[in-house]
């Protein structure tokens, strides 16, 4: 007997059958953790967000009508709790924020990534995401951290995928940008040298230490 789809397990959910709620967020709940964790100031938020993510889709649950995939409607509500969060953190409730050149690192310039590396490449790769502009982190983010491809980033973002692409490549050189200043720094300083190969090793060294690439796998499956 095959699994549920998304959208029944969301149409479930909606009629509070039990278990459907568990098996969704089950389902879905890695996606969102790895969505929320380099773009915050700690673990703790993270896991918050996720929890908003999850009641705020509940609640949107009897106007969602299924004309997109759940996993599209999952990070546009995501999206939105992640400007919330930074509206919120920083004070800016009141301001018009332009998330396509406010960055993480500006305004929470002394918070470390929740993502730990053992090498100090793949750490400065890490940390240079977060000195992106946000909407640069979250395209660039999907690609090394979720390996969607441009089409799939399209789908999720709700963007043609002509944009998306310019989007990405734009993001990948500022991203090298960033990785070769952090590496030239002080007191360890090493070649500045940064390649798009380079970019994308670190990438593969961060999805293996975390173990994210068989979950894309089973999310690809469930929800084309």
């Amino acid at each position: 007997m095959s699994e549920p789809s998304d959208w029944e397990l969301a149409q479930a959910w909606r009629d509070r059958q039990p278990g459907a709620g568990d098996a969704l967020i089950s389902r879905h709940y890695r996606e969102m953790s790895r969505f929320f964790c380099n773009k915050v100031a700690s673990g703790d938020d993270a896991a918050d967000l996720v929890h908003q993510t999850f009641l705020g889709a509940l609640e949107s649950l009897p106007q969602f009508r299924g004309e997109t995939s759940f996993r599209r409607y999952l990070y546009a509500v995501a999206q939105n709790v992640l400007h919330g969060y930074i509206r919120k953190r920083y004070k800016r409730q009141r301001e018009q924020v332009n998330f396509s050149e406010l960055c993480v690192d500006d305004l929470a310039p002394a918070s470390p990534s929740s993502i730990v590396m053992g090498r100090r490449q793949a750490q400065a790769f890490v940390d240079a995401l977060r000195q992106l502009p946000l909407h640069d982190q979250v395209v660039l983010e999907l690609r090394y951290f979720s390996g969607l491809t441009s089409r799939e980033s399209a789908q999720l973002l709700a963007v043609a995928e002509p944009t998306l692409r310019g989007q990405l490549a734009r993001g990948k050189e500022r991203l090298r940008a960033a990785v070769a200043a952090r590496l030239a720094a002080p007191p360890h300083p090493s070649p500045a040298s940064v390649s798009l190969a380079d970019l994308d090793a670190w990438a593969a060294e961060v999805r293996a230490q975390h173990g994210w690439e068989p979950d894309v796998r089973a999310a690809r499956a469930r929800t084309p």
